[in-house]
């Protein structure tokens, strides 16, 4: 799988899909009705199916962003609300 630089990020690399037209369909395509009288409506779905045909469309055909890359921020005195609190109770 190609890496790609956090700069380098266009709008085809990132993840993108419309829930009626993407998401709807392979729902529909990945579940099994049965009606019978007197009971009703039974839906089964299957999860595996769904969920490999999810990755198959919007997951194996992105690039995979390089998280080494990406700046980070670090700072040298990490303060926390019970540091805050006990400053300001002295």
């Amino acid at each position: 799988m190609q890496k790609i630089a956090p700069m380098d990020i266009t709008a085809a690399h990132l993840i993108s899909y419309d829930e009626d037209n993407d998401l709807v369909p392979l729902v529909l395509a990945n579940c099994h009705y049965a009606f019978e009288v007197g009971v009703g409506t039974q839906i089964e779905y299957d999860l595996v199916g769904l969920e490999r045909q999810v990755m198959d469309r919007f997951l194996f055909s992105k690039s995979l962003i390089d998280l080494q890359k990406i700046p980070m921020v670090s700072f040298q005195h990490q303060l926390t609300f019970e540091s805050c609190l006990g400053y300001y109770s002295s």
